[in-house]
């Protein structure tokens, strides 16, 4: 298979328009971002007319989607020839190392698949998924060649080029220019999940049952307070100015799961909101700062539940299953909530990103009881690639619609955290017996 993989400079007189206007793109993303890059940015770096990008591209986002979909295309290719040059048994490690050395290789086009993407609203989300999608399906490809018994990660390939791409987008971001120690642990922590092909359980995302409820509820309440009265009301002023700021904070997180961050308006919320929109900017100077508040809100939330339930059980193994169940069901019950979180993070800006990459490394202390169990500690990038995943297989299941379903994938964030610890057949025991404890738990307990 041959494919031109030259992205020329906008000084090169032999490129062509389009080539010029992709490239431009590339850098007009990395040096403004995708909120900040515009079609006056992209046809700077590129040195050619608007008109002439007009005649190619209708708009930012259509160039910037073209852009991608030619990113993209390399770097499968790429990941293709890196998997067919090793045996079925390394095909996970092998595009694993050489997406991470595209990436130090090519940091302005990484920059924008890892992270710019992430903020370009739903289409570009899409793209973005697609991708992963498109790699795991290479890798599969080449993995499904393997015998029974040749040893081979039990892990979804989504996740791990999604771990991946979330410990690569915050190194990008601080212009790390050595990846490679990044990219070997990496492929030190999937190794950690080597099991003979044919005995694998967790190669693939698939939701398990229902589980009991956890005992740890979020207090945030799933519907807004009613909206006041018109005329003279008894509450306080204090009372009122609660009563607004729920009600926005609400219709914030309505119109981004509906929508997304981007599309959303001002004027959006408040109609939602049932306010007029001088209420809205008494309570908020802007779209952004009112969507930074709800992504504070679940993160919080979602932090504060599952350290609560970690630290309510005995043994860190039941600490780890307490701590994902009541994560699992809080994003189950608020989904328009944690859509923010997880979904939006990057649209939302420079704060949300930080938020999210804190919470990421909050998550790794959870983690440290581990390692005194194992028999060799974990490094601290590999503690995060375990959080990236269980980060991933959230963003995952929230885009596809299923977090009405999320408590359900419990068991394969459970495996992904116990695993490398306690080792994948002591993880399945503990993970069969919550399972048989849940289904005696519901023969004595059953629903409506």
């Amino acid at each position: 298979m041959s494919i031109d993989v030259h992205i020329p400079s906008p000084t090169d007189r032999k490129s062509t328009q389009r080539e010029r206007l992709i490239a431009g793109m590339i850098a007009a993303a990395h040096r403004h971002g995708y909120a900040g890059a515009t079609v006056s940015h992209v046809i700077d770096h590129a040195g050619v007319s608007r008109p002439t990008f007009y005649e190619y591209f209708a708009d930012k986002d259509d160039c910037f989607l073209a852009t991608h979909r030619e990113l993209a295309r390399f770097l499968v290719w790429e990941i293709e020839r890196a998997v067919k040059a090793v045996g079925p048994e390394q095909a996970v490690q092998a595009a694993i190392r050489r997406f991470v050395e595209l990436s130090e290789e090519y940091p302005d086009r990484a920059v924008l698949l890892t992270n710019e993407t992430m903020a370009g609203g739903r289409p570009a989300l899409d793209a973005h998924d697609r991708l992963i999608d498109q790699m795991a399906e290479v890798v599969e490809r080449a993995r499904a060649k393997a015998s029974p018994r040749t040893l081979t990660p039990d892990l979804p390939i989504q996740t791990v080029f999604g771990a991946g791409r979330w410990l690569l987008a915050p190194a990008l971001r601080r212009g790390e220019r050595d990846l490679t120690p990044l990219g070997d642990d990496i492929v030190r922590w999937v190794e950690m999940y080597q099991a003979p092909t044919g005995e694998h359980r967790w190669h693939t995302l698939d939701p398990g049952p229902a589980l009991p409820p956890s005992p740890h509820v979020s207090e945030i309440s799933l519907r807004p307070p009613p909206a006041i009265p018109p005329g003279r009301s008894r509450l306080s002023k204090s009372e009122i100015a609660f009563n607004q700021r729920e009600r926005i904070l609400y219709a914030t997180a309505k119109e981004a799961a509906a929508k997304g961050y981007n599309v959303t308006t001002v004027a959006d919320i408040t109609a939602t909101a049932k306010i007029d929109r001088r209420v809205f900017y008494k309570h908020f100077r802007d779209k952004q700062q009112a969507f930074l508040a709800v992504h504070e809100l679940a993160i919080q939330q979602l932090m504060a539940l599952s350290a609560s339930a970690f630290f309510s059980a005995s043994t860190w193994p039941e600490r780890v299953w307490a701590a994902m169940r009541a994560g699992t069901q809080f994003q189950e019950t608020h989904p328009i909530v944690t859509h923010i979180a997880l979904v939006e993070s990057h649209a939302v800006g420079a704060p949300a990103i930080q938020r999210i990459d804190d919470s990421r490394a909050a998550f790794t202390i959870f983690l440290q009881e581990g390692n005194l169990r194992a028999d060799q500690t974990a490094s601290r990038r590999v503690t995060e690639a375990i959080g990236g995943s269980a980060f991933e297989i959230c963003y995952r299941v929230a885009r596809r619609g299923g977090s009405d379903q999320m408590s359900r994938f419990t068991c394969n964030g459970v495996y992904i955290v116990l695993a490398p610890f306690i080792g994948r057949v002591a993880a399945n025991e503990f993970i069969d017996q919550k399972l048989r404890e849940a289904a005696a738990h519901t023969a004595r307990c059953p629903g409506p």
